[in-house]
Parts: structure tokens; sequence; C-alpha cells
């Protein structure tokens, strides 16, 4: 009896582990296959000015820049796309059309670039020099990119709005192939439905899922997954942030933008939050494309938050 009983207990044990093991992989999966839903694309297409800012082995790293009209320089709106650190680039940036078109009707050019993903071999913090080093390049050659110094707004979604906070809030931390007098200065940072501290996520469930891509201990990791934390680095001095997060968001929790503020307000730094009922993970939840007033009042804030930390004149009004 007490063999057969063992026998049970040990069989159900085995049961509940691989029932939990294919939660957490149909959990992370559902996080791998989200797609931003796109909103409709203007009528006009743009042809980017493509640049190569990086090169690593025999990778190519890219960024693309949108013009206003005029003959600039321009201030510049950077943006890092989503996609959970494995997959997106930076043609992403047409999800958000919308957005695009904004801040080139207000004279500000709009940049998209390419970063280093997981599947692609590499880990943290390969994705965050990346980006420091696409905003070194572009500092260092803006005269010849027609952009202008000293007024550049960092954007982005999901991961790619992350990477952003955490660049703009620590950028010494993770300069990689650059010279720390090529950075920036970055008056700004618009971040979608950012992670803010990834270990707020359930610990478990996100270690599992990233052991196919790092290699280390779970104690070396929670370290780094502090250090690559947006939250972590958030001071007095930081740039001003806007958070835009949908209070149903299934893949990444309103509570990470709550804790974002809270930390915010700790500190003194100027995060402001604008939380949306009925979002979800995309910013077609936000602006409810049915309802034009929506996206409007959407845009009026992106707009309003933008000529503020770039020090825009205001628009005149459409008559």
């Amino acid at each position: 009896m007490r063999r057969e009983t063992a026998w049970l207990m040990g069989g159900a044990a085995l049961l509940t582990t691989a029932a939990a093991g294919a939660s957490i992989w149909n959990n992370y999966g559902a996080l791998l296959r989200w797609t931003e839903p796109a909103l409709p694309l203007a009528e006009t297409q743009l042809a980017p000015r493509t640049v190569v800012y990086k090169t690593i082995g025999e990778k190519e790293l890219k960024l693309d820049l949108y013009y206003p009209v005029g003959e600039g320089p321009f201030p510049v709106a950077i943006y890092a796309h989503g996609g959970a650190f494995v997959r997106g680039g930076r043609d992403d940036l047409f999800c958000f059309a919308p957005i695009v078109d904004r801040l080139l009707e207000l004279g500000i050019a709009v940049c998209s670039i390419d970063y280093r993903l997981f599947e692609d071999g590499s880990y943290f913090p390969d994705n965050l020099e990346d980006v420091c080093d696409a905003l070194c390049f572009l500092n260092q050659e803006a005269d010849n990119l027609r952009i202008a110094r000293g007024r550049m707004v960092l954007w982005g979604d999901s991961a790619g709005a992350a990477l952003m906070l955490t660049t703009a809030l620590a950028p010494m931390e993770f300069i990689g192939d650059r010279k720390a007098e090529q950075l920036p200065l970055i008056s700004g940072v618009i971040a979608l439905y950012p992670p803010t501290n990834f270990l707020l996520f359930k610990f478990i469930q996100t270690w599992i899922a990233h052991i196919k891509f790092y290699g280390g201990g779970r104690e070396e990791w929670r370290a780094l997954m502090t250090r690559v934390s947006p939250a972590t680095h958030l001071t007095a001095d930081s740039p001003p942030i806007m958070l835009l997060h949908g209070k149903k968001d299934p893949i990444v929790p309103f509570t990470q933008a709550l804790h974002f503020i809270e930390k915010g307000a700790d500190v003194g730094a100027d995060v402001r939050l604008f939380s949306f009922p009925n979002g979800t993970h995309s910013l077609a939840s936000f602006a409810q494309t049915e309802n034009p007033l929506k996206i409007e009042r959407l845009l009026d804030r992106i707009e309003s938050f933008s000529c503020q930390v770039l020090v825009l004149p205001p628009r005149e009004p459409l008559h």
C-alpha cells in the first residue's frame, strides 16, 4: 500500500510539474506571438534615409530617418520596437502611423532603430548597448543627418520602451562601442506599456522562459534584471517621462506603471502616467479607432509633451 501511495503521489507531482511547465511556455508563447495591431497607414508612404550605425561581425544594425518638410536641422523622435526582445524590426514603426504623422506635422524628424535580439544569440545588455550606440551615432552625425543636437526625445512600445527608458536614465551604464563624450542630451521619453521592473514578473515563469537565452545562474540573473530595469535608475535628474499604459494589459500588467510612478515620486523624478481604462497591450486599444475623438485626444497628449520637452512653439489651430 505504501509503495502504491508513493507511486500515486509521485505521478501526481509529475503531472503537476508538467502542467506548470506547459502553462509557463503557453504564457510565454502568447507573449512571443503577440503582434501590435496596425492602425491605418497615412495615404502618403514615406521613403526613409537608411544608415548603418553599427556593425557586429557581419551583422549590420541600421536606422531609418523620416524627415518633415524643410531643410532642418530638425528635433528628432527616436523609436525602438517591441517584441519581447526576441523579434520585431524598425519597420514596426508603422504600427504607430498616427504618432509618426503627428510628429512630422510638428516639424520633428522620426528615426527608427534596429537592435540585437535574443534570437540572434544576444542577451542583456547587448540590446541596451546597441540603443546607446545608435544615440551616440545620431549625436555625432547630427549635422550630416540634419537633426538638432540636444533636442532628442526617445519613444518605443513594450520591450522597446523599456530599452529607451533604461538608456535615457543610465546611458553611461550601457555605453558600448562609442565614447562617453558622444552621448547626446535626452529631452524626454514617451513609453508605451513598458515593463519597468523585470523582477515584478513571476520569477519562475520568467526565469524558465529565459533559460533558452541566458546561461548564468539564478542569482546572477536576478542581479542582471535589476541592473537593466528602468526603475532601478530613476533619479531627480532623470529627463521627463510620459507613460501610456492600459489598465487591462494582459502582457505587461498595469502594476508595472504604478510601480514606476511610485518610484518616481520617491526620488522626485518627472514621471507622468496616462492610463486607459479599457486599454490592453496596443496603441489601437488606447485610441479605439472607431472613435476619432479618442485618437485625437491621445495624439494631443503626445504633441503637448513633445512640444514641451523639445521646446517647440504650439501649432496654430486648424480652422
